[in-house]
């Protein structure tokens, strides 16, 4: 017992609270060198979610990773078989947007009500249909198809061809919204109103299959969980922040059940789980100012956003002034219940006996409201000063790439699949690197995500501590 007791006071002797520049507490025992942070406080810009504003709002494009373009088919297609491709990119600043490396929301429009009579098909498409209705009510004008009719199917299989086939060789085009139905491609009709009513599924699964055949690449999103839902496609909320339509939404994903306006019982499917593998967006509501949402119903609205398990709003966003500073800070701060939140909540240093490594243990926490939803690497990094004469050479680890933010530093590319932790889980990795390494002065451990496609540090951890661009500062050697 005495032996033990001993061991034991040596233990909670050796037990140390202090900081690397602060920002990390560590404890040091048999066991290793264990540090551990704390999540981040601000509001970080990271790929895939967050706000997704207009493409047309240059100003809150240039502070989101996200952005959000609406195709309408009379635009796209003004003459049958001829698409204003070089006159759309331009009026939606896609160069600019592709060459920043942003990521888009898409989607694709028939029947948009307006302030004055207009179509949003192309005259040619409704000389070959011609049997929607024109209407003037309160959701404003505008003219609203037949959506059973079979040219219309038809010409739409084509178009969504097209528009997949414009987007699919560089990576903007992230989600698609699948629209085409209803007014604001939102899936209903005002039918009492004596316009065409929606189709009944058989019709609507028709439309589903040119997103599902064309879209292989992007991860489609439906406004109601639909019988016809595609596997691994999400669903999106424009009702977003209210809270009897947001319920009512939560009520469809949970349940499933009748859609009123076809009258059919099963028509929609209950998919509980739906966020636990596929993206859930939409965007505010316009019903009731965004200035209330953030202010006296915040806690509302973040009680909502937790619910849904949301990765993007959009392109109904806050507006932001720069002189009401408290709605600047709300806007900013209901971010940290959209999307995911990654951060490294422990490193532990073990030495190993007779090794000439050092093992690393990193484990990972997701404080956010859903995973992410693309194929990306959490990656530890080790930088070296020029002189240090370490060699890597035998061990594990790949040398950096020349030109990436991390470029002659050494990346450990960690066994995690961040797709599967869920909100509030955690998982480990380990990697050995030399044991010079703890006693090289100016010797740094940096930690960050790779998205699959770039091969690079591009995804921040949300975590208390310093950083170089998106790279995480965990260790340093003074």
């Amino acid at each position: 017992m005495k032996k033990n007791g001993f061991i034991f006071f040596l233990i909670l002797a050796m037990v140390i609270g202090a900081g690397i520049r602060g920002y990390q507490m560590y404890i040091r025992n048999l066991t290793g060198t264990t540090y551990k942070y704390k999540e981040g406080t601000e509001a970080i810009m990271n790929p895939y979610i967050g706000y997704a504003p207009d493409t047309n709002s240059e100003s809150l494009c240039d502070k989101s990773s996200l952005i959000y373009c609406e195709i309408t088919w009379a635009d796209l297609e003004p003459t049958e078989g001829e698409y204003n491709w070089d006159l759309y990119d331009k009026f939606h600043n896609l160069d600019k947007w592709r060459a920043l490396g942003k990521n888009m929301v898409l989607r694709f429009v028939c029947d948009k009500p307006g302030d004055e009579e207009h179509m949003d098909i192309p005259e040619w498409l409704y000389d070959k249909t011609g049997d929607g209705e024109f209407y003037d009510m309160q959701y404003g004008k505008g003219y609203c198809p037949d959506y059973n009719n079979e040219v219309f199917i038809a010409e739409h299989e084509k178009v969504i061809k097209e528009i997949a086939d414009h987007f699919r060789h560089d990576s903007l085009l992230t989600y698609v919204e699948i629209g085409s139905l209803g007014h604001w491609g939102e899936w209903h009709t005002y039918y009492m109103a004596g316009l065409p009513q929606m189709p009944q599924t058989a019709v609507r699964a028709r439309y589903v299959k040119h997103y599902s055949d064309n879209f292989d690449y992007c991860k489609l999103l439906m406004r109601r969980p639909f019988a016809e839902l595609p596997d691994g496609a999400g669903v999106f909320n424009d009702m977003t922040g209210i809270s009897h339509d947001t319920s009512a939404f939560l009520k469809w994903i949970e349940e499933g059940g009748e859609y009123n306006e076809t009258g059919e019982k099963d028509a929609l499917k209950a998919v509980p789980e739906i966020w636990n593998t596929a993206p859930v967006g939409g965007e505010f509501a316009s019903s009731v100012p965004i200035s209330t949402m953030l202010g006296s119903d915040y806690d509302q609205t973040v009680d909502l956003l937790q619910k849904s398990h949301m990765s993007f709003i959009g392109p109904m966003v806050p507006y932001t002034k720069r002189e009401n500073l408290e709605f600047m800070e709300a806007a900013d701060s209901i971010l940290k219940y959209v999307g995911y939140r990654y951060r490294i909540s422990e490193l532990n240093i073990r030495k190993s006996i007779g090794r000439d490594t050092v093992e690393l243990t990193a484990t990972f926490t997701n404080d956010g409201v859903c995973p992410i939803y693309f194929d990306c690497v959490p990656c530890l990094y080790v930088d070296l000063p020029e002189d240090s004469g370490i060699s890597f050479e035998g061990k594990e680890g790949v040398k950096a790439s020349a030109g990436t933010e991390a470029e002659g530093m050494m990346v450990y590319r960690l066994n995690i699949d961040l797709k599967t932790m869920l909100t509030g889980q955690q998982a480990q990795a380990i990697v050995h690197i030399p044991k010079e390494v703890l006693k090289c002065p100016g010797a740094r451990i940096y930690a960050a995500i790779e998205e699959g496609i770039i091969g690079e540090p591009s995804i921040k951890l949300d975590m208390d501590a310093e950083r170089k661009k998106d790279l995480t500062l965990l260790w340093e050697k003074e």
